[in-house]
């Protein structure tokens, strides 16, 4: 009897720390983890002769971190432009079409004339000189099909340039390294005049606007399709204190553990303290409240935290 109780009481010792209250499922003993970070790479092969990114820098989508030389592909951009404006000039020119055009009716009209002559007057012209003007008016009917055809190839030779155009300009925008997402940098690996190639690594983005609070639930007590997608307000004792922040449950696992067990996710929203530096830290032991007496977040809300990395730096400062 003793050695059963004894596992019994380790068994619910094992169990998910989760407990209801008026407001909702609790949820406690949460790790408060990163939920966007990246390491930016070199994308293309060459010196780095800028890196404006710097430790402790707040960045947001599309901003400059670093820029390989790209004056050889600059360059190729400027002569595939020259070809390119030729080459649709000339495929925009008419000219031998319109002269070949007006070769043809003089050549057909002076065969006309001949064989008028001859029906008029038999033997005046000559059957050499019906045979030279029919051969002139296909000559020029053969220049106009040629001088099309002159155009076409112009006009060919301009996508060609304009692709070649475009190829250098992705080279160059390759070289133009920018931020993937709204964050702060936290390690710069290179140095300027330092060479790279693609996939070498520049620096360590993360991003601290949304962050992610992680913990465990009894798949026996709880039901995923009540709990996904509900509000929840996350608690954590910081050094000025208890703190709460807003979110919602953005991913429960279809999975059960051996203690009988489901992961939980909730992702959370910052706040800047009055310093300038962020509330919530990744690390920080949480606990959170799953409201499930409130309705399902919005779509709306479900874009705007979708769309998180395209705001504007007022919102990562809090300004």
């Amino acid at each position: 009897m003793t050695l059963a109780i004894l596992l019994l009481a380790a068994a619910v010792g094992q169990a998910p720390a989760a407990a209801a209250s008026p407001d909702g499922v609790v949820v406690n003993h949460c790790l408060v983890s990163l939920l966007d970070q990246v390491n930016v790479p070199a994308q293309e092969t060459g010196m780095l002769v800028t890196i404006p990114a710097y430790r402790g820098r707040i960045v947001v989508d599309g901003d400059l971190l670093a820029q390989i030389d790209d004056r050889t592909a600059a360059k190729q951009a400027e002569i595939a432009k020259f070809r390119h404006d030729k080459a649709m000039t000339e495929a925009a020119n008419d000219i031998d079409v319109r002269y070949a055009t007006k070769a043809a009716e003089v050549a057909l009209k002076e065969h006309e004339v001949f064989e008028q002559s001859n029906k008029d007057s038999r033997g005046t012209i000559s059957k050499i000189q019906l045979d030279k003007a029919w051969l002139a008016y296909q000559r020029a009917v053969l220049q106009i099909e040629q001088a099309a055809m002159n155009q076409k190839i112009s006009g060919l030779a301009s996508s060609e340039s304009l692709a070649e155009m475009e190829g250098a300009q992705m080279v160059m925008d390759r070289c133009r390294t920018e931020s993937p997402i709204n964050g702060v940098v936290v390690q710069v690996y290179r140095q300027e005049g330092e060479w790279v190639r693609p996939g070498d690594p520049l620096m360590r983005i993360i991003g601290l606007q949304w962050l992610k609070v992680e913990g465990t639930l009894d798949a026996d007590l709880h039901q995923p399709e009540q709990l996904i997608h509900r509000p929840v307000t996350v608690s954590v004792r910081t050094a000025s204190g208890l703190q709460q922040f807003s979110g919602f449950v953005n991913f429960i696992s279809p999975e059960i553990d051996a203690t009988g067990a489901f992961d939980i996710s909730a992702v959370v929203e910052n706040k800047v303290s009055g310093k300038g530096y962020w509330a919530l830290s990744p690390g920080d032991i949480a606990g959170f409240t799953v409201h499930v007496d409130r309705p399902q977040i919005s779509d709306r809300e479900l874009d705007r935290f979708r769309n998180r990395n395209e705001k504007s730096p007022a919102a990562l400062t809090g300004n």
